[in-house]
């Protein structure tokens, strides 16, 4: 629901808070957590929300809300940082899409490695081979128009990096027994 309503929010509230690397470089921090539940269309808007609706999906019993929100707020801030530093063409940006890519590594990485999910390997390729196929041939351009601007690759790779990193330390977490 927080997504339809900061997607709601009038231009010059959006604009305050949206991902601008003149603006993290300015002190405006604040954005690298926000940019991530701005949207640049509806459509654009309702394509992450059923992202996230299938993020919860594959979650098991162990992501609670409370857990979702402090890993997709971790996710958001590495993601615009990773823009902010090794990016500094995207100017801006807006959207889960980095988060929901994180999320996804994040909860099927540790039953591959940990359990050896074959179902959980086959979607995590997936997601990684789709990935490599839009970096290689370029966004869609229909999938751009339909969400009314550029698909920043970049930020899709950044959250793969996070939700791998993520990943690594709950498995960590789950063989040390915390």
């Amino acid at each position: 629901m927080l997504v339809a309503v900061l997607q709601a929010l009038p231009p010059s509230w959006r604009g305050v808070l949206r991902y601008e690397e003149q603006a993290l470089s300015a002190g405006q921090w604040w954005r690298a957590l926000t940019a991530h539940g701005l949207h640049l269309s509806w459509p654009h808007t309702g394509i992450n929300a059923c992202g996230l609706l299938l993020c919860c999906a594959l979650a098991d019993a162990t992501w609670t809300g409370r857990r979702l929100l402090m890993r997709m707020a971790a996710l958001s801030v590495l993601v615009s940082l990773l823009l902010w530093t090794i990016s500094p063409q995207v100017h801006d940006y807006v959207g889960l899409s980095g988060v929901l890519y994180g999320l996804i590594v994040w909860m099927l990485l540790p039953p591959v490695l940990l359990q050896r999910d074959a179902t959980a390997a086959m979607v995590l390729l997936a997601v990684i081979g789709w990935l490599s196929w839009q970096s290689w041939a370029g966004p869609d351009p229909l999938e751009q128009k339909l969400i009314g601007g550029y698909i920043v690759t970049q930020a899709h790779w950044f959250g793969l990096l996070g939700g791998f990193l993520g990943a690594l330390i709950s498995c960590c977490r789950q063989l040390l027994g915390r």
